[in-house]
């Protein structure tokens, strides 16, 4: 069964707001009732994803800046603004 790889620019990148994932990681992990929450909005595998992608994220806002493309699944794309939106409103 093939798998459909989203491609994605700069400027896309930059409007998914990655940079919310990374300001509030330590916000959500340092408090006991958010991070009790983001366990069960999220399955281990999801949180698993979410780690992953936290590391790639603090590189990009932190370190290298966002690069001119970026490949990945619709399912990642799709956990990655659901996590980002669950960042931005806790």
């Amino acid at each position: 069964m093939p798998k459909i790889m989203l491609s994605f620019s700069r400027e896309e990148l930059n409007r998914m707001q990655y940079p919310v994932l990374v300001e509030m990681w330590d916000e959500i992990k340092g408090s006991y009732s958010r991070r009790r929450k983001y366990c069960l909005e999220f399955t281990k595998t999801e949180r698993k994803t979410i780690s992953i992608y936290y590391t790639i994220f603090y590189q990009w806002y932190l370190v290298k800046g966002t690069p001119e493309n970026h490949t990945m699944k619709t399912k990642t794309y799709n956990l990655l603004n659901r996590a980002i939106e669950f960042f931005a409103s806790h």
